[in-house]
């Protein structure tokens, strides 16, 4: 999944909190993996299909670019 905006990603909602997904992590389409946040406004970032978490790219509290790949989800199959 792709960042859908440039800015500050967040692997969790406040320091200290645990992240939202791991490396595992069963996800749905509305599941939120992120936050990132673009001139000081948070912005939830949700999986947008259904699968298990297989790599995470971007660490927390690192920038990324529009389009960056923040992490990969293996999508289910039915």
């Amino acid at each position: 999944m792709r960042a859908p905006l440039p800015g500050t990603f967040y692997r969790a909602p406040r320091p200290g909190a645990a992240p939202f997904v791991e490396v595992g992590s069963l996800v749905g389409e509305d599941t939120v993996v992120g936050i990132v946040e673009t001139m000081k406004l948070m912005n939830s970032v949700h999986a947008g299909t259904r699968g298990r978490v297989d790599e995470i790219c971007v660490g927390n509290a690192e920038f990324a670019a529009r389009g960056a790949t923040l992490m990969r989800i293996e999508a289910a199959h039915a």
